[in-house]
């Protein structure tokens, strides 16, 4: 079961490990390293339930998650009350949406990637109810769109460039070759992700009108009823959660695909910020049983210990960012990559 750490104190783990001698962040590879393989998940899923059946029992949805989304809301909600009715500085709404409410954003951004693959509740209708309410602490009306791209991300993963996961060639060369390019790069992810999915929009489906909704009415609660501060506190912690200023949390895009030596195309993360990210960094048993929920991706990472801990795995997210800003050799285009079915070169 997952208990969870305050986050302040997970932050100060997670720092205690920059300096930590690093064999995981040592050699990136600088440009695309193309295979004609499909990708690796399919099979291995394969193989781990033919010599562990017993896994298949570890499917299904985790409604403990519930609870969690509630707490990480009401939190936000509550501090974002304080700060308006304190009238706090900007200096102590920055330090406290770094601190803080960036790790209750980043915690319900796991609740909607759980609810894309339909993990908390049976019904799908429901799942995407709470999709919407997990997304409104956000302030941008993101979750719909999102659960279009990650779904095409796991069916077309690393493809070049099928995958929306995959920097397209302009953020590569304006962006992925100096220190100011990738520091600026990965602080604005979210922004360059929204750009590069404009290139294949999500199609307008009921959900997204309702996702607009949401987030819409939250934001005229908020400036209504609570404040201005308040709501600048809750868009500080959303785009923290994401990386912005080069926040820790904002390394966890760097540590799932992309590629160091020895090459995968997947990169599980088994540090401290797992206690507040409900094992978000167990990434590559997620893309080997997406069906399996974050509360027990532990057990099926002990049950087929043979096939996992061979793998290359990161366990700090800030020496894994200080490697990825500060290397010459770490780029944009540093994946294991395919080309699309029926565009192989």
């Amino acid at each position: 079961m997952f208990y969870p750490l305050p986050p302040c104190i997970t932050l100060i783990l997670a720092l205690s490990k920059m300096g930590q001698a690093s064999t995981e962040t040592a050699s990136p590879v600088p440009n695309y390293s193309y295979v004609q393989y499909l990708q690796p998940h399919w099979a291995r899923r394969k193989e781990i339930l033919k010599d562990h059946p017993e896994v298949q029992e570890l499917q299904g949805g985790e409604p403990f998650s519930l609870v969690l989304m509630a707490l990480w809301i009401s939190m936000q909600c509550a501090i974002a009350y304080m700060i308006q009715q304190f009238n706090c500085n900007w200096l102590l709404i920055f330090g406290t949406a770094y601190v803080f409410g960036a790790f209750f954003c980043h915690g319900l951004w796991v609740m909607v990637h759980e609810l894309t693959h339909d993990l908390i509740l049976n019904n799908a209708t429901a799942n995407t109810f709470l999709m919407l309410i997990s997304n409104i602490v956000h302030i941008i009306p993101s979750a719909v769109s999102f659960r279009y791209y990650h779904r095409i991300h796991h069916s077309h993963l690393n493809e070049t460039y099928g995958d929306p996961d995959v920097p397209l060639p302009i953020e590569d060369k304006l962006f992925g070759h100096t220190v100011i390019g990738k520091a600026t790069w990965l602080s604005f992810f979210s922004v360059f992700q929204t750009i590069r999915a404009l290139s294949s929009p999500a199609p307008i489906e009921p959900a997204i009108i309702f996702n607009w909704i949401f987030n819409v009415a939250f934001i005229y609660y908020t400036l209504a009823f609570v404040g201005t501060k308040a709501l600048c506190y809750h868009l500080l912690s959303s785009l923290f959660s994401v990386g912005l200023l080069l926040h820790p949390l904002g390394a966890r895009w760097i540590a799932e695909h992309w590629a160091i030596k020895p090459l995968q195309e997947t990169y599980s993360y088994y540090g401290p910020i797992n206690n507040v990210a409900c094992n978000i960094g167990y990434h590559n048993e997620h893309h080997d049983f997406p069906k399996i929920a974050w509360s027990k991706l532990p057990k099926l990472k002990a049950a087929a210990p043979e096939f996992y801990e061979p793998l290359h795995k990161h366990y700090s997210y800030v020496g894994l960012l200080w490697t990825f800003v500060t290397n010459r050799n770490f780029t944009l285009k540093s994946r294991v990559v395919r080309w699309p079915k029926g565009k192989e070169q």
